[in-house]
């Protein structure tokens, strides 16, 4: 491919990020978080993240970007053609899925052990409705913290 191509591949892929945009906006209006603003919520205590529609939009192009490099028309095009190395759109967004899966199963595994270490505690401690309510709404870590001061 030649280098003149770079630019229009550049700009199909903003405008394909842009189509995403748009879909994070529907998502955005058919959910009832409507048009709010990123923030920390608090319940019992306990700290929610919600995104809000800036999420729904960043995470809604980035999903259409990936799906544009893997299957769209330039997906194996050789971005550095001349080059001892070949980067094609498919790979590059490969590596970004990846990427995005493999920090969440990071998370995911983590998140398991905190659960199950809390879980024992709260097991092994006295019957509380408040904090199993609390529990219910809690994060792995925040539950952990909870459990770590339940009495035994």
């Amino acid at each position: 491919m030649s280098l003149w191509l770079i630019p229009k591949i550049l700009l199909v892929t903003g405008s394909v990020g842009v189509a995403g945009a748009i879909g994070g906006v529907v998502n955005a209006l058919l959910t009832d978080n409507g048009f709010i603003w990123p923030y920390v919520e608090q319940v019992n205590g306990i700290r929610i993240t919600r995104p809000g529609f800036i999420g729904n939009i960043f995470i809604s192009a980035v999903a259409a970007v990936i799906s544009w490099g893997l299957y769209g028309p330039f997906a194996q095009a050789n971005l550095l053609e001349g080059q001892a190395l070949s980067l094609t759109p498919s790979t590059f967004a490969g590596a970004i899925l990846v990427g995005i899966a493999g920090a969440k199963w990071l998370t995911n595994e983590v998140d398991k052990r905190l659960l199950k270490v809390a879980a024992i505690k709260a097991a092994k401690a006295h019957s509380s409705p408040e904090v199993a309510e609390l529990m219910l709404w809690a994060s792995p870590s925040e539950t952990l913290n909870i459990t770590k001061k339940l009495q035994l």
